[in-house]
This record gives structure tokens, C-alpha cells and sequence, in this order.
């Protein structure tokens, strides 16, 4: 996950500062944060009590509009049933010629019942027209009312607010109202009554029903026409044509919060079962949330009040804080000036600060025993490379002083073979053979073939020393044969146990080295016939040869050239702790020695040069 990266600015700023800004911004994001929060769902509230109210308003309108429209109906229903009206819709006994009867019956209509009525007509199926001004105008064109031309209607019928263009009108606009008339006798469909009506009582009844100080309702048609609208130079405009075109009415009832002429308004529309048309109610959203706007400042105020208290109580709280980490950061300068001596005060407490400086005097302590350790492996490490210099010049030395024994075993040799004496001749061929192999320092390891056939001449001495009473016997694998281990490890070993086993027995007893692998490992086992060794001898071994494992090769007595110990050290310093030489002895039945080397053939040891010696290195 990648860090977050802090402007520069932000970076420079102290620890104190850095906390002041950091709870003033908590602090000014959760307010912020349950102001919106607040804000939301106070304006879903608004919302949902304005619909609840605004419904309840259109409601009561559109009872009104209902009752209203009904009465029309109701009323008129003598008017369509006179004699007068159904005979001259049906054009019986020649009628069509009292249009002035018809006329008459129209303005008493009128007048017993609905003032705010503009006009009257009469239409019959054959589309004559008579109106309540029928004798007074010279033209009775009626031809652009939306209701002529078209077919007779069975049902009660609205016709939007429009212009009245016909002969006699004010030029203002009309409502519509459209009533089927069927006949008394045969119930069949004659003809229309057509209704125009003004606004007025529209007008009151909205006005009686107002929303707040400045709510108020309109009505659109069906097909977006204004029916009523408080301006009325929009009544009987479509409202493409209006500034109410700004609004977007919802398909589905509910509230919702608009811009409209600069002012944020809460719009809810109702549709009117009857007619079909919306009647949408509209207040502005500040006299519907004044507690909102209350509940605003207040969260202002209080906003304020926490600024100025984190501004002057968090930088003296923070001190307390900020103390223990300024007096860590110090001690932190100071340990890596190099002054491991140093310790943190410890104050009785749990907090993260107490624990904090108890991590830090645990830490310092360790340091300060690495850096104790590293100084020791170091002095280690240079007196381990002295020794290998020390070892690598005896070697080379070695190599001067054994000549004349070289020369001299040669001698005896041509000597005992010009005499005819086989035995002294084999034996010193023998011993030169395995002195040369000793001191010859051509490398650190040769392989297990090469150290069992060495060995194999220095018995062949062994068994001329003590020709009838001495056995040996060697059962080593031939695929362990290629595997590279530390030159002269078992000559040694076998010439102890000569010495401590075969020897004060006379050489009566038997010396076995046989092999095996375990894992990754080869062990080779050097078994004697013996008296075994006592117990607090073994002990002592055992305990030298830990403590070589253990890396205390300076406690070995360095006139130890051969043996057990020096065997042992030469394979812990070669291969690790983990590998060199286990006793096992049983007093009066005979010694084990077991030798433990990586098995590791010869084709995967590879010749480096170190110096002037050639040494051989296992790849790992």
C-alpha cells in the first residue's frame, strides 16, 4: 500500500502543530459532516411535510374543482331536458326556427345559477350552434373555439383554458365545460352543451387555499397547457411558452426542491382523479426550513466555539505529549552519536510513552551487547586468520625437514632389498609412503579413497609390528569413495587407538572402519577391541571437544598436533559445529569413534587458489 504523501509545508511543521491541525481538521470535518447529514435528511423532513401538507391542500382544491364542475352538470340538467331544447336538437315540428326561444332559455340559465359564466352553446349533431348572444352579434363564427368541428361528446368534458375568439367576447381566457345531451325519449346522444366560464371563482378558491406567506398553486392541462396560474397572462398558455418551463414536473407524485427565478422552491405536484390535470404547489423552500436555517447557524456557532477552544487548549495539552517525544528524540541523537550508555527515565505507568521508553532501554541494551559480540567475532575472526597463517607457514616448513627421512627410509629400503629382507624392505616403503602423504601439504581435502589407501599401508605396518596377534578390517562402500573430506582424519584416529587399544594388549585386538551415510551426511566409524577409556577421561574429551564446536579454538593446547582434538578442530573450522568427532566407550570392551563430514562426491569440489596453497572449497 503506498504511503500518503504529505506536502512539504505539512512536513516542516513540529509534532504540536501537526496535532492542532490535525483536531481542528477532525473536528471542522465532523461538524461539516453532521451539518450535511443534518441538512439532508431536515430537507428529506421538509420535503415530506410539505407534500404531506401541499397534498392535503390540492386536495380540498380538487374536491372543489370536482364539486364545482358537477354542479354545471347538475344544474343544467333541467336546461337539457326542456321541451324547447330536445325539439329543437332533434329538429321536431320545425324547431330549428325558435333559436330565440332557445336563446332566452340560455340567459335564464345563466342568470339563476352561475354568473362567472362567459358564454353558452348549443350543438346539435348537424354542428349548428346556438349562444345566449346569438341576436346580438351580426357573425356567429364560432369556428376557432376548440370544441367546434369536433364529434359529439357522451361524457363531461374539460377543455383547457383558452383565448375566447368568437363574436361578443372580452378577449379573456375561458374554461370549457362540455356536457353530453341525450334524448328523453330515445336516449340516444343529440347533442352538446358547451359552457365557457371565467376564472374568477377558480381564482378565490386558490387564493382561500394559499401555502405560506408566498406559496401558491397552478394547474396544467393534460397537454402541459396552464389552466390557472396567479399571473393570468400565462392562463391558457402552454408552458413551454411561460417561465414555467424552468420547472421539471415528477411523473410520480412526491416533493422535490427547484430553482425558479432565483429562488429555491419546493415543488409537489398532485394529478386530479376527474380530470386528469396537475395541480402543482409551490412555496419557497425558506419559509418551509426556517428551523433548518436556526439548526445551520447554530451548527456554525458551535463550529466557531471548538476552533477557537482547539486553537488555545490543544497546544497546551499537547505538550504533555509532545515532552516524553522530544526527550526520546535526544536520547535517540545521542545513541547515534555512538553513546550506548544512555537509558530512558522509566515512570511507573502503562501508557504507550512508559512502554515506549521501556523498548527503547531494551533496544540500546541490545545494541550495546552486539556491538560488544561484533568487537569479540571481530578479535576472533583476526586471531583465526593469524592461526591460518601460523598453520600455512608450519606446513611449508614441514615440507624442508622431512627430506632427510625421506632419503634415509629410501636407504633402508635399497638396503633390506639388497639383502634380501622383504619385510623390513615393505615396512620402510610403507612408512615413507604414509610420512610423505602426511606431511605433504598439496591442499585441505583429498577424498575418502585416497585416506583409506594411505591408511591401508601405515595396518600394513601395524600388522609387520604384530604379525600373528593384530586384525583390521575395512568395510567402506565404493560410492562413498568419491567424497571429498579433510585430509588426514582417519590415520590419526586409528593411530590412537594402536597406541591406546592395540599396544598395552600386546597386540591381541582389532580395529574396524566401516561407513554409512545419514541424510545428507557420511559418517565414518573407527571401532577398537580395547580396554576403552575411563570415565572422567571421556568426560574431559568430551568437554574439549565442545568447546571446540563452540568456537573456544583458543583453549585447545596448541601441542595437541594430533589426536582426537586436533581432528576435530580441523573439521569444525571446515564444515561448522555441526560435523566432527562423537566417543562412544565401554570399559573393557572397546572404543567408538565416529567421524561426521558433509557427503559431498568429488564432482562438485572445485580447486581455488588461496595464497600459495592450493585448497579445495565444497560448493554449496
Amino acid at each position: 500500500m503506498n504511503s500518503i504523501k504529505l506536502p512539504p509545508y505539512v512536513k516542516r511543521l513540529s509534532i504540536r502543530s501537526k496535532m492542532v491541525l490535525t483536531f481542528l481538521s477532525v473536528s471542522i470535518a465532523s461538524v461539516l459532516l453532521l451539518a450535511f447529514f443534518s441538512h439532508y435528511y431536515y430537507s428529506r423532513a421538509i420535503k415530506k411535510d410539505f407534500f404531506n401538507i401541499s397534498n392535503e391542500a390540492t386536495n380540498r382544491l380538487n374536491y372543489f374543482l370536482d364539486y364545482y364542475f358537477k354542479e354545471f352538470q347538475r344544474s343544467s340538467s333541467s336546461l337539457i331536458e326542456s321541451d324547447k331544447v330536445q325539439d329543437w336538437l332533434d329538429d321536431r315540428d320545425g324547431a330549428r326556427a325558435d333559436v330565440e326561444d332557445i336563446e332566452r332559455e340560455l340567459r335564464r340559465y345563466v342568470a339563476l345559477n352561475f354568473p362567472e359564466i362567459q358564454n353558452m352553446f348549443l350543438v346539435s349533431r348537424n354542428k349548428d350552434v346556438v349562444s345566449i348572444r346569438q341576436s346580438y352579434v351580426a357573425n356567429n363564427d364560432y369556428s376557432s373555439e376548440p370544441w367546434f368541428g369536433q364529434p359529439l361528446l357522451d361524457k363531461r368534458s374539460m377543455i383547457p383554458t383558452h383565448l375566447a375568439d368568437y363574436p361578443g367576447s372580452v378577449g379573456e381566457g375561458v374554461l370549457s365545460i362540455v356536457l353530453p345531451i341525450f334524448s328523453v325519449e330515445s336516449t340516444g346522444l343529440i347533442g352538446n352543451l358547451v359552457i365557457d366560464i371565467n376564472l374568477t371563482e377558480i381564482h378565490q378558491a386558490f387564493s382561500r387555499s394559499k401555502l405560506g406567506e408566498t406559496g401558491d398553486f397552478f394547474i396544467l392541462s393534460d397537454y402541459d397547457t396552464v389552466v390557472y396560474h396567479a399571473n393570468h397572462r400565462w392562463n391558457g398558455l402552454s408552458r413551454s411558452q411561460t417561465d414555467l418551463k424552468e420547472l421539471s414536473l415528477p411523473e410520480n407524485e412526491g416533493a422535490t426542491i427547484q430553482r425558479f427565478q432565483g429562488t429555491d422552491y419546493l415543488i409537489a405536484p398532485v394529478v386530479s382523479a376527474s380530470t386528469h390535470w396537475k395541480i402543482v404547489a409551490m412555496v419557497p423552500y425558506e419559509e418551509m426550513a426556517g428551523e433548518l436555517r436556526l439548526a445551520t447557524n447554530s451548527l456554525l456557532a458551535i463550529l466557531g466555539f471548538i476552533a477557537i477552544f482547539i486553537l488555545i487548549a490543544v497546544p497546551m495539552l499537547s505538550a504533555r505529549f509532545v515532552k516524553p517525544i522530544v526527550t526520546l528524540k535526544n536520547l535517540m541523537r545521542r545513541v547515534a552519536g555512538g553513546d550506548l550508555s544512555i537509558r530512558a527515565e522509566l515512570v511507573p505507568g502503562q501508557d504507550e510513552f512508559q512502554q515506549l521508553n521501556h523498548s527503547f532501554n531494551i533496544m540500546v541494551s541490545r545494541l550495546e551487547d552486539l556491538f560488544e559480540s561484533n568487537i569479540a567475532l571481530s578479535v576472533k575472526e583476526v586471531q583465526s586468520q593469524l592461526h591460518q597463517k601460523e598453520a600455512l607457514i608450519k606446513a611449508l616448513q614441514n615440507q624442508i625437514n622431512p627430506h632427510l627421512l625421506y632419503n634415509s627410509l629410501g636407504i633402508i629400503k635399497s638396503m633390506a632389498y639388497f639383502e634380501q629382507m622383504p619385510m623390513i624392505e615393505q615396512m620402510a616403503g610403507n612408512l615413507a609412503d604414509v610420512y610423505r602423504y602426511t606431511a605433504r601439504y598439496s591442499g585441505l581435502e583429498t577424498t575418502l579413497k585416497e585416506e583409506i589407501t594411505h591408511l591401508r599401508k601405515y595396518l600394513e605396518i601395524i600388522h609387520i609390528r604384530f604379525p600373528s596377534e593384530f586384525t583390521s578390517r575395512i568395510y567402506v562402500n565404493d560410492k562413498f569413495m568419491t567424497c571429498s573430506v579433510v585430509k588426514l582424519i582417519l590415520q590419526p584416529i586409528l593411530e590412537n587407538a594402536v597406541k591406546y587399544a592395540i599396544e598395552p594388549m600386546e597386540g591381541k585386538g582389532t580395529i574396524i572402519v566401516s561407513a554409512y551415510d545419514e541424510k545428507d551426511d557420511l559418517i565414518l566409524e573407527i571401532t577398537d577391541t580395547g580396554p576403552g577409556i575411563g570415565s572422567e577421561k571421556l568426560q574431559d574429551i568430551e568437554e574439549r571437544l565442545q568447546l571446540i564446536s563452540a568456537n573456544y579454538v583458543d583453549s585447545i593446547d596448541h601441542s595437541e598436533s594430533l589426536g582426537i582434538t586436533n581432528v576435530h578442530t580441523r573439521l569444525v573450522l571446515r564444515y561448522g559445529p555441526g560435523y566432527g568427532i562423537r566417543l562412544n566407550s565401554f570399559e573393557g570392551r572397546g572404543t567408538v569413534v565416529s567421524i561426521r563430514v558433509p557427503f559431498r562426491p568429488e564432482s562438485n569440489v572445485k580447486s581455488v587458489q588461496v595464497g600459495d596453497a592450493q585448497l579445495r572449497k565444497i560448493d554449496s
